[in-house]
């Protein structure tokens, strides 16, 4: 069986190193991982995994790291120049023969009231005009983001969406649908998979911690314009935040149609051979870091 070469882009992240992890352990898969800085490069290569330079915002990097690679997995930064980066990455692969790409994007609502929905849709859309053969992941909203963002302190759970009902997604099941396109590309040509699998508002979350962790957390209202203020203070992308203070104050509001919505969990177990994760058994894998962002 001849070799298949992917490379992860993103490989640091909560989705790229699980990605990373997966398929590191697979016959048959050469895995590089693109890096920005190579000061991790001897932590990859202790896996089996190729490390290459490869910098989204130098564009003189990436033609080197797609050479010769199969499948790719296209996960950008948190800015909007996303759309700058991706386009760079699609180009190239398209130079070198790429012939699948694995996006992570954001949520699938059809609607644009959210700016970067719709920045990701511009981004599927020219992968497929450029005839790669694609995947794309439309994860709702990250588990890890209660402490990603310091949700989770000592004084509770803050609570930005007031009584919006969300969907939620392990980031490690990302990880593992991404895996399986990259590792079986020709099961999973053309798709597109939305990925949430467990509902709940910010207060339903409080009460599943509390019960889990044996606590009485509270939850803090939070004016979005406030986190945006503070988030923006602290040096973060401006365009690409004013998109989640948006989609914040539009759940407030109800505006988002099927904020809720979650989807097929048997294809999820078809694919990855386990049921995606719910809120319980991420409690009970995360304890310790979840205990950790309380004690801060």
């Amino acid at each position: 069986m001849s070799t298949h070469n992917v490379l992860v882009i993103g490989a640091t992240g909560k989705v790229g190193s699980e990605v990373i992890n997966q398929l590191s352990t697979q016959e048959n898969i050469n895995v590089f991982a693109g890096l920005r800085s190579m000061a991790r490069a001897e932590e990859f290569k202790s896996k089996g995994v190729t490390p290459v330079a490869l910098d989204l915002d130098d564009a003189d990097t990436i033609p080197g790291a797609v050479e010769g690679i199969d499948s790719l997995l296209l996960l950008t930064g948190y800015t909007v120049d996303m759309m700058k980066q991706s386009k760079r990455v699609i180009d190239a692969a398209k130079t070198a023969g790429v012939k699948h790409i694995v996006h992570i994007g954001a949520s699938g609502n059809d609607t644009t009231e959210v700016s970067h929905w719709g920045w990701h849709k511009m981004i599927e859309a020219y992968i497929e005009q450029q005839g790669f053969d694609y995947t794309h992941l439309q994860p709702e909203a990250f588990m890890q983001n209660i402490t990603a963002f310091g949700w989770l302190n000592p004084n509770g759970l803050v609570n930005l969406l007031k009584e919006a009902v969300w969907s939620w997604v392990d980031a490690t099941d990302v990880g593992a649908i991404a895996s399986a396109a990259l590792a079986r590309p020709e099961e999973f040509k053309n798709q597109v998979w939305r990925l949430g699998y467990d509902t709940g508002s910010i207060q339903h979350v409080a009460d599943t911690l509390s019960k889990e962790l044996a606590l009485n957390l509270t939850t803090l209202p939070l004016d979005p314009n406030d986190f945006y203020a503070g988030v923006i203070s602290q040096g973060a992308d401006a365009a690409y935040m004013a998109c989640i203070r948006d989609q914040f104050l539009l759940n407030g509001e109800g505006k988002i149609i099927n904020a809720d919505a979650t989807f097929d969990k048997e294809a999820f177990k078809q694919a990855t051979g386990r049921y995606p994760t719910t809120w319980t058994q991420f409690i009970e894998r995360e304890k310790e870091s979840l205990l950790r962002a309380v004690a801060q």
